[in-house]
C-alpha cells in the first residue's frame, strides 16, 4: 500500500503549491505536466517567508535549480530585464489571465518574462490604479519606463506593463529574485543580505517604512545562523570522519576488548574494590552531614573536615540549618548502616556474583566468536530500521490531496499594500502568532480546488492520511516493536543457548560442540523461534498500549488542566504501564535464558524463570548488582576513552591548521568528538550486552543446577565450588543437550 500510494519525490523534492510533485509527473484537467527535471522547490515571494507561521502558505513552484547571487534583480539596477532575474508562475497557471497569450512558452514554463511582451494588446481594469500610484511617486526609471512604452492609465494594455508591474513585491505576473537562495534537501531557501532593507527601501522609495533592526536581525538569525552553522557541523562530520573512526570505532572496539580481559583476571578485586569504595562513600557523607550538623564536637575529625570545607560551613550558623543537616545526618547514617550490614550479611553471596562474574569471562573466553555474534542482530536491526523508514516515509506521502485553508484575517501577507506600512511592530507577531485551518473547497473537482487553492493566499494543498492508511499505519508501527523485540530474544536465546554448553560442560572445553554458537544458533533457529515470537508478541502489545497512553495523553491535555482528577488517573495508568513493562521485559529475559539453557517452550521457561527468581532473589540480585556496576563502569570508561582519543587527535595539525590542511581543518571538534564518545559507547553496548547475558545465564543456570540436585550444584564449573566453599566436583557427564 505505502509503495502503492506514496510517492518518495514527495518526500525528497516536496510538492509546490499547485499539489504537483517536483521531479515526477502530473496529469491536470487530462494534460501531462512532466516537471522529471524541475527537483527544486522555489518560493516565488521570498517576503512571504519573513513570517514563519505563513512559510506553508508562501506560494512555491519547482524549478530545475535555485537562482543564486548571479541571476539577482538588484533595486539599484531596475528595471530589471533578463529572463533568468525572474521566476513566474508556470505558464499554464499564468496570473493575470496570460495563459494562451505568449509565445511558444510550455505549460510548466517558469522563466516566461522575455516572452511577455509578445502578447497582444489587451484590457486591464485594475492596471489604471496601479499606473496613476506609480506616476504619483515620481521615480525618475519609471516615468521612463512608461514614456518608453506608452503605458498610460488608458488604453489597451501589453506586455511591457506586465513586465513593469513584475518589479513590484508580491504583483506577478513573474517575481524578481531579490536575494540569492541556497539549496537545503532541494528547498530554495533565501539568504536574507545585510542591506536587505535598504533594496526594499529603494524599490518604494518614500513609500515604504524602513523595517525595523530586531526584525531584520531575527530573520538573518533564523535563515542564515542556523544554516550556516548546520553546514559547517556537516562539514566538519565529512572532515573528520577518519578521526570518528579511529577514535570511536576502532578505539571502542580496543577498550572494550581491554575492559573485557581486565574483568577476566580482575573481576574479583575490582568487584571487592567498588563494594568497599560504596562503603567508604556512604560512611563519608554521613560524617559529613554529621559535621554540618555540628555533632562531631570539638574533636580533631571534626576540625579537619571544617577546615576543608570553609566556604560551606560558614554558611550553616543557625540552629534551624544544623537542626535540618541533623536529621539529613541521622537519615545517612541509617543508608550506610544498612548498607554495611548488608554487605556483611552477604559476603557469601557476594563471593558467589564474583564467581558467576569470573565464570562468565572464562566462557567468553572460551568461544571468542561470541563477541561478534551481536553483529548479527546489529545488521537486522539496521535492516529492519531502513526497511521501517522506507515504508513510513512512502506512508507519509501517500493520502489524497487536500486543501487547507486559514481565516482571511489570521495574517496579513507582505505585499505591495503591506510594504507601505512595514515594521518592526508588525513584523514581531508574525513570529509567535497561529492560525487553525480547515479542510476547504470540498465540494469541486480535484482539479478545480487545485486551481482555487493555488490561487488563494490563505489556502495550501497537503496529502492528507485517510482511514486506511492511519489503519496501515498503526499496523506498521507495531510491526515495529514485535519484530525489534523477536532480534531482541533471537539474540538471547541464541547467546543463552551457546553459553550454556560451557556450564553444563563444568568448563571444559572439550566436552563443547566445536562451533557451540553456531550450535546455539541453529538450535534457536530450528526449534526456539515459535517461542521468541511469543515472547516478543506479549511485550510489543505492552509497549504499543504505552504509545497509545502517550498518544492520548496529548490528546486530553486540556481536558486534564480542567479536571485534575482525569490528570492523577492519567498518570497512574502510564505509571502502572510503565511497571508492567519493566517487570515483563525482565521475566521475558530471563524466560529466553531458560529457553536456551533447558529448551523447553516459552510458558513453560518463564514458569520456571520465576520460580527460579524468587527461590534464589538475594543470590540473583547481589550478582545482577555487581555485574552491572561493572559493565556499566566499562561502557563509561570506554565512551571517555574513546572521547580522549578523539579529542588528542583533533589537536594535532592536520586537524587545526586551515594553512597546511584546508581540506581537513575542523571548524569546532565538538561535533566529531562526541560522535566519537557515542559511536564508543555503543560499541561498548554491543560487547557488554553478551558479557551481560553470559553473567546472567551463568547465574541462572547454576541456580537450576542447585534446584535440580538438591542444593548441591552437579555440573558448576571450579571457580563456582571454590567460592561456595565446596570441592570441586570429580567430572561427570555433561548435561544432555537442550530439550528440542
Amino acid at each position: 500500500m505505502a509503495y502503492k500510494e506514496g510517492d518518495s519525490n514527495r518526500l525528497v523534492y516536496g510538492i509546490d503549491s499547485h499539489g504537483f510533485t517536483c521531479g515526477g509527473q502530473t496529469t491536470f484537467k487530462g494534460v501531462t505536466l512532466d516537471l522529471s527535471n524541475s527537483k527544486n522547490l522555489y518560493y516565488l515571494n521570498p517576503l512571504d517567508l519573513l513570517s514563519v507561521v505563513n512559510i506553508p502558505y508562501a506560494k512555491k513552484i519547482c524549478v530545475n535549480g535555485c537562482p543564486s547571487s548571479t541571476t539577482l534583480c538588484s533595486a539599484y539596477g531596475l528595471p530589471c530585464t533578463q529572463n533568468s532575474q525572474f521566476q513566474c508562475p508556470y505558464y499554464r497557471f499564468a496570473e493575470d489571465n496570460l495563459y494562451g497569450k505568449l509565445s511558444n512558452v510550455q505549460d510548466v514554463d517558469t522563466a516566461y518574462f522575455s516572452a511577455l511582451p509578445t502578447m497582444a494588446s489587451t484590457t486591464d481594469s485594475q492596471a489604471t490604479a496601479l499606473i496613476n500610484q506609480l506616476v504619483g511617486l515620481n521615480i525618475p526609471w519609471i516615468n521612463t519606463y512608461l514614456s518608453s512604452y506608452n503605458i498610460t492609465g488608458s488604453g489597451p494594455i501589453t506586455g511591457y506593463y506586465y513586465q513593469l508591474q513584475s518589479q513590484i513585491p508580491g504583483k506577478g505576473p513573474c517575481y524578481p529574485v531579490w536575494v540569492p537562495t541556497t539549496d537545503y534537501f532541494h528547498r530554495c531557501f533565501p539568504s536574507y543580505p545585510s542591506n536587505l532593507t535598504s533594496e526594499v527601501v529603494s524599490l518604494v522609495n518614500g513609500v515604504a517604512s524602513v523595517i525595523g533592526d530586531d526584525a531584520l536581525n531575527a530573520f538573518k538569525d533564523k535563515w542564515n545562523s542556523l544554516s550556516d552553522r548546520f553546514a559547517r557541523y556537516i562539514a566538519d562530520i565529512s572532515k573528520g570522519i577518519l578521526l570518528i573512526v579511529v577514535a570511536g570505532l576502532v578505539g571502542g572496539v580496543v577498550l572494550s576488548l581491554i575492559w573485557l580481559i581486565i574483568l577476566r583476571y580482575l573481576a574479583g578485586f575490582m568487584a571487592w574494590m567498588t563494594i568497599i569504595l560504596v562503603n567508604l562513600v556512604l560512611i563519608g557523607i554521613t560524617l559529613y552531614c554529621f559535621s554540618l550538623a555540628g555533632m562531631l564536637g570539638d574533636n580533631e575529625v571534626s576540625k579537619d573536615i571544617a577546615s576543608n570545607l570553609p566556604g560551606f560551613m560558614d554558611g550553616v550558623s543557625t540552629s534551624l540549618e544544623k537542626d535540618q543537616w541533623k536529621w539529613i545526618a541521622i537519615g545517612s547514617a541509617v543508608v550506610a548502616g544498612i548498607v554495611l550490614l548488608i554487605t556483611l550479611l552477604m559476603i557469601r553471596r557476594i563471593r558467589i556474583a564474583v564467581a558467576c562474574i569470573k565464570v562468565a569471562s572464562q566462557a567468553v573466553g572460551a568461544m571468542p566468536s561470541i563477541l561478534l555474534f551481536p553483529l548479527l542482530p546489529f545488521v537486522l536491526e539496521v535492516g529492519l530500521l531502513i526497511y521501517w523508514i522506507a515504508v513510513t516515509a512512502m506512508l507519509y506521502t501517500a493520502g489524497d490531496l487536500t486543501a487547507n485553508c486559514r481565516s482571511s484575517t489570521s495574517h496579513q501577507p507582505f505585499n505591495w499594500n503591506s510594504l507601505k506600512n512595514l515594521s518592526a511592530s508588525s513584523l514581531a507577531p508574525s513570529f509567535n502568532s497561529s492560525s487553525s485551518t480547515a479542510s476547504c473547497y470540498n465540494n469541486v473537482t480535484r482539479d478545480e480546488m487545485i486551481s482555487y487553492c493555488a490561487e488563494d493566499p490563505n489556502c495550501y494543498l497537503s496529502y492528507n492520511w485517510n482511514s486506511k492508511l492511519q489503519y496501515a499505519f498503526i499496523y506498521h508501527f507495531f510491526g515495529l516493536l514485535w519484530t525489534n523485540q523477536f532480534i531482541v530474544g533471537f539474540s538471547c536465546v541464541t547467546v543463552a543457548g551457546a553459553i550454556a554448553y560451557y556450564y553444563w560442560s563444568q568448563g571444559d572445553t572439550a566436552q563443547m560442540p566445536a562451533l557451540p554458537v553456531l550450535a546455539a544458533l541453529k538450535n534457536t533457529v530450528v526449534y526456539h523461534l515459535g517461542s521468541i515470537a511469543f515472547g516478543s508478541f506479549i511485550v510489543a502489545v505492552i509497549m504499543f498500549i504505552r504509545f497509545l497512553l502517550e498518544y492520548l495523553d496529548r490528546k486530553t491535555r486540556d481536558l486534564q488542566a480542567a479536571n485534575k482528577c482525569a490528570e492523577w488517573a492519567m498518570c497512574c495508568v502510564k505509571c502502572c504501564m510503565w511497571c508492567l513493562e519493566k517487570i515483563v521485559m525482565f521475566i521475558n529475559k530471563n524466560a529466553y535464558i531458560m529457553v536456551g539453557v533447558k529448551g523447553t517452550s516459552y510458558c513453560v521457561s518463564a514458569g520456571r524463570a520465576v520460580a527460579l527468581i524468587v527461590q534464589n532473589a538475594l543470590r540473583l540480585i547481589t550478582v545482577n548488582f555487581v555485574g552491572d556496576i561493572l559493565i556499566f563502569l566499562g561502557k563509561v570508561g570506554v565512551a571517555a576513552g574513546c572521547g580522549l582519543i578523539a579529542f588528542g587527535m583533533s589537536e594535532i595539525s592536520y586537524y587545526n591548521d586551515p594553512t597546511k590542511y584546508p581540506d581537513t581543518y575542523l571548524a569546532s571538534p565538538v561535533l566529531c568528538v562526541a560522535i566519537s564518545v557515542i559511536t564508543g559507547f555503543v560499541v561498548a553496548q554491543i560487547f557488554f550486552s553478551v558479557y551481560d547475558m553470559a553473567i546472567d545465564t551463568i547465574i541462572l543456570a547454576f541456580c537450576e543446577d542447585c534446584e535440580s540436585n538438591g542444593g548441591n550444584p552437579r555440573y558448576a564449573p571450579p571457580l563456582l565450588m571454590e567460592a561456595m566453599g565446596m570441592a570441586a566436583t570429580s567430572k561427570v557427564a555433561p548435561a544432555p543437550a537442550p530439550a528440542k
